[in-house]
């Protein structure tokens, strides 16, 4: 093979490898998502409530724009030198199409009294079967009093 034609196959390679290695990083592109959740406290069992998503996750169809939310598991999981404490809970958030489960990571000040978490989604069914995703948030309580419910503002990615 002479020179010129190794040269051309070579580009051609480098090229066709350039177009395939880029195309899974342009089809799994994090798409930002907030979401604000009303729950209402249930003392007899798992707290609901209600669910509103915006931003470029809802317009790619990795979540819908409102739904429903319900605890499915909480577990008061330690204390830390009487400051604060840790609180897993899984939540099921349900779209007409599909379902997400989360999970947060409550982290409770004591000192302060404030509330914020991490949160991923651990899977999904239906239209949100294979999104990923994660991010931070926070909690405040809704006004009532006595207090029976909070809102939770989850702010992150999704990823198809």
């Amino acid at each position: 093979m002479n020179r010129s034609v190794r040269s051309i196959v070579v580009v051609a390679l480098v090229g066709a490898w350039a177009v395939v290695a880029a195309a899974p990083v342009a089809a799994n592109s994090p798409a930002d998502v907030t979401i604000v959740s009303h729950m209402t406290f249930n003392p007899n069992d798992f707290n609901t409530g209600t669910f509103v998503a915006s931003g470029p996750a809802v317009d790619e169809g990795l979540i819908c724009a409102s739904g429903t939310v319900v605890d499915t598991r909480l577990i008061l999981a330690g204390e830390q030198s009487n400051r604060s404490i840790q609180i897993p809970v899984r939540k099921t958030f349900t779209c007409p199409d599909g379902q997400l489960f989360i999970k947060i990571q409550v982290h409770l000040d004591l000192a302060t009294s404030t509330e914020s978490f991490s949160w991923v989604v651990l899977g999904g069914t239906g239209a949100y079967g294979s999104v990923s995703g994660g991010g931070q948030g926070t909690t405040v309580g809704d006004g009532s009093d006595p207090q029976t419910g909070n809102f939770n503002t989850y702010t992150g990615f999704l990823l198809p």
